[in-house]
């Protein structure tokens, strides 16, 4: 092989740390955090009823950015309001006071594993 031919690639320590905090990568962990956000509340489990109560979980769930000396970092929240409890319980299972377990739905886990695979 030529010497024209050849590349040469040179990695400095803490490369990643400049690279994860440009404008660019935050709006692509912007970008991808919006889309986890919305497929969550896609799969969200929802009522029968054709009403919308404020403690819905579909309502409740929020997506924000932050950045830290690492980089930006995405993030997908539940129940930001303290009197709505009940996604975690709808995503993790729960056992009611007869001892009945109820399976959880896993529409958080399906949101990420869709994310993950796109």
């Amino acid at each position: 092989m030529s010497k024209e031919g050849q590349f040469k690639l040179t990695m400095h320590m803490g490369w990643e740390n400049k690279m994860f905090s440009t404008l660019e990568a935050g709006a692509l962990v912007a970008e991808t955090t919006e889309k986890i956000r919305i497929n969550a509340v896609a799969g969200a489990p929802r009522s029968r009823t054709a009403n919308t109560n404020w403690n819905q979980i579909r309502k409740n769930l929020s997506a924000f950015i932050e950045r830290d000396a690492r980089g930006h970092y995405g993030n997908v929240t539940i129940e930001l309001n303290e009197k709505v409890r009940h996604a975690l319980l709808q995503e993790r299972g729960w056992t009611d006071r007869g001892g009945r377990k109820h399976p959880g739905r896993k529409y958080l886990k399906e949101a990420l594993l869709k994310a993950r695979i796109e």
